[in-house]
């Protein structure tokens, strides 16, 4: 019997598209409500209406991390400050949401969540109660990776310093009237700066190369440029430094390391051929968490697929050069070897998902 399987991630919903007054909200990354609907329709109809299929939402579905409690960026997210928010963002999505129960609401429909940075909140126990209760239906949460039939699942972000979370101590509670997240460094300034800094210029963190963009900003946009580097560096002080603002370990050593990650963005290609080398029953493995498409052949029936993101990327490299959005995810299709009785075979490609044609689209 066949049985699919779709992963996407990085999705990164927020508030919605509008505010209340019906002003654009820039720190919204997800404007493709209507698409997402769609490409579920397709997937629990027609050829695919009795075939199970599992969407596994491979981490950075919601943008908690960006979203302000109460009009304030903060980095002490609380469990109830994370139901709040998310309460806004089925508000700010409502096609989305509905699109989920009906597709959970179908004959051998299933969906997984995988936890990514920004929403390691969905690691507590009533946010995924409210998720479960908006969705109408049961939900299998996983808090780093998911692994079925050889594929291994993973968001990715405890392959770097700045980004990775503490399983074993998730939550601080020393000194506290409630708990809070124990957030790593590079989340803290995603919570507190980046927000702000996003307001300003909304395409900063979906610029790649970042270090061109770097370059590019400095020669044109210098004034920004310098007062954003003073934010930051302020930031840096205050954190890894002095630590007289924010519980982060780690000294002055371990700084630059952070940094360092931090300029250099990730492609994960070697950390995912170590694990294809060190796990015979593995052969593919895929990640997520940084929006850069992949798609690597390792060794005959081994492969690394990297699902990218739906939200808009502006290339400043000359071979892939300008803005787009394209909205990938990966299918993986299992079903019952004809060689031998008992055994599954299973195959991953990497797709995007182009929609129905539709006349016209919102511009802003």
């Amino acid at each position: 019997m066949n049985r699919i399987r779709l992963i996407v991630s990085d999705l990164h919903l927020s508030r919605g598209r509008y505010l209340s007054d019906r002003t654009k909200n820039i720190l919204e990354d997800f404007i493709h409500d209507r698409e997402f609907s769609e490409f579920l329709q397709y997937y629990s109809s027609g050829d695919y209406a009795t075939v199970p299929v599992e969407l596994i939402l491979n981490g950075d579905i919601f943008d908690l991390l960006q979203m302000d409690t109460f009009g304030v960026h903060t980095h002490l997210i609380t469990e109830r400050s994370v139901v709040r928010n998310l309460q806004r963002i089925v508000k700010g999505h409502p096609e989305f949401f509905e699109a989920l129960r009906v597709f959970v609401k179908q004959p051998g429909k299933s969906l997984v969540y995988v936890v990514g940075n920004h929403d390691v909140g969905m690691l507590w126990d009533q946010p995924r109660a409210f998720l479960k209760e908006v969705c109408e239906a049961h939900i299998e949460f996983r808090d780093i990776s998911y692994e079925f039939d050889g594929i291994y699942v993973e968001h990715g972000q405890q392959y770097e310093g700045f980004a990775r979370f503490d399983p074993n101590r998730p939550f601080l509670t020393r000194g506290l009237p409630e708990p809070v997240l124990n957030l790593p460094w590079g989340s803290q300034f995603v919570a507190v700066c980046l927000p702000k800094i996003k307001q300003q210029r909304p395409h900063i963190d979906k610029t790649r190369p970042f270090q061109t963009f770097v370059r590019w900003a400095f020669l044109h946009d210098f004034f920004w440029s310098l007062k954003t580097v003073g934010v930051a560096l302020n930031f840096v002080f205050q954190t890894l430094l002095f630590k007289n603002r924010f519980q982060v370990r780690g000294g002055v050593q371990n700084t630059f390391a952070l940094l360092k990650e931090v300029t250099i963005y990730p492609n994960y290609d070697k950390v995912a051929m170590k694990i294809l080398d060190s796990r015979p029953d593995l052969h593919i493995v895929i990640f997520g968490h940084t929006h850069i498409l992949r798609f690597r052949q390792h060794k005959e029936g081994k492969l690394y697929i990297n699902e990218g993101t739906w939200s808009e990327v502006t290339s400043l490299d000359l071979s892939d050069y300008g803005t787009r959005t394209r909205l990938t995810y990966v299918l993986a299709e299992t079903h019952d070897s004809e060689q031998q009785a008992g055994e599954k075979t299973t195959k991953a490609q990497l797709k995007e998902w182009k929609g129905r044609w539709k006349p016209e689209t919102d511009v802003l």
